[in-house]
């Protein structure tokens, strides 16, 4: 059910539409953080492309960082969220609910361009704005996918944001288009209905033992990895994800990166760092030759550790006070060193020699070089 066809300069050829979530279901892992800025430096380095940024988490802080960061993106937000159209992702997921679960078509875009909120930003990336509403809305999404009136209403739904993507496609200028979801840690019917859709996954980890629980989850939730044949057998009796998968044969993203999030080489902490990153590079590796199906396949399948962990594995380092400098005035990365002192919000001056983030930069943009 895994056969989806990979995208990096490493894996086989680009598909015209190729959605790419970031998720792991362990909360506080950077994956927004990676997400905003892997996705603003693909924008600005294939500007022939259209660059799609979905935010289905109920704390919208990549739109927030989209639309001008700090305060300023989240006024921006909020007056997308109190517009009649409600033209964000709470406005398509009421349009499903109200009965257009099965579409073929939409009676308009729900995409934002975010040039026109900020003007760091490329032109050719355009945001599925986040909502504040988003959880409150799951009650009426799990019901709709329950209609017995309608025995596809689950498959429609957690198929629906890859033709949406796709008829933004038709109606954009481009004729390919790469998208990145930001993904609640939490497995509610939206984060279904992202991965479904999704070609990759992207789960990016940190320095500690949960991360490594957090990608035993995700084997678990997708792809019926269970840790034990007592659980694997009860599995069989009661309706899981992977079940539904199954019988209404639709297809799994496939594990495209774990980047190693926070990274550092500062001597104290390294020794600590690295002992987690061998562990988690160790339990990867174990799930390749286990199962290599569930990983973007690789034009050269990987034979050894290393091999693996060169095309699955990456370091990002701490972003440290060029994160907050980011976050606060929606600067990405890449585009932090126009200029080495900032405003803050609050007026504040921050000096931010490139020296200081031009290790993290680097690690970004090998990411973005294998999408």
């Amino acid at each position: 059910m895994l056969s989806k066809t990979a995208t990096s300069q490493l894996r086989y050829a680009p598909l015209s539409t190729s959605i790419f979530s970031f998720y792991n279901n362990k909360g506080g892992v950077g994956k927004t953080t990676l997400c905003q800025n892997v996705a603003c430096l693909y924008a600005e380095t294939n500007p022939s492309e259209l660059v799609v940024v979905i935010d289905l988490c109920p704390q919208s802080n990549i739109s927030q960082f989209l639309l001008g960061g700090g305060h300023s993106g989240y006024r921006a937000n909020q007056r997308l969220q109190s517009q009649s159209s409600r033209r964000n992702i709470v406005g398509f997921m009421d349009w499903l609910v109200g009965g257009n679960s099965g579409f073929t078509s939409t009676p308009s875009s729900y995409l934002v361009q975010v040039s026109r909120y900020n003007p760091v930003i490329s032109q050719n990336l355009h945001l599925l704005a986040g909502d504040t509403f988003l959880e409150s809305l799951t009650l009426a999404l799990n019901f709709a996918t329950m209609n017995p009136a309608n025995v596809n209403a689950w498959r429609e739904f957690v198929t629906a944001i890859r033709r949406l993507c796709e008829l933004e496609l038709q109606r954009s200028e481009y004729s390919s288009m790469k998208v990145f979801i930001d993904c609640n840690p939490s497995f509610s019917i939206y984060t279904q209905m992202a991965l479904v859709s999704s070609d990759f996954l992207v789960v990016p980890v940190m320095a500690d033992y949960s991360s490594i629980e957090g990608i035993k989850g995700i084997l678990m939730l997708l792809y019926g990895k269970y840790p034990s044949a007592a659980v694997r057998n009860y599995a069989q009796n009661v309706l899981t994800f992977t079940n539904q998968i199954q019988s209404n044969n639709l297809t799994l993203p496939t594990i495209f990166e774990i980047p190693f999030n926070s990274y550092t080489s500062n001597l104290g902490a390294a020794t600590a760092y690295n002992a987690v990153r061998s562990e988690i590079i160790d339990f990867g590796w174990q799930q390749y030759q286990s199962d290599s199906s569930i990983f973007a396949p690789a034009a050269t399948p990987p034979t050894t550790r290393n091999s693996w962990k060169n095309l699955y594995f990456s370091d990002v380092k701490d972003f440290h006070t060029s994160g907050k400098v980011s976050a606060s005035l929606g600067i990405p990365l890449h585009r932090l060193p126009d200029q080495s002192n900032y405003t803050m919000p609050d007026g504040s001056p921050v000096s931010l020699p490139r020296g200081n983030y031009e290790e993290a930069l680097r690690h970004v943009q090998d990411l973005v070089n294998k999408i």
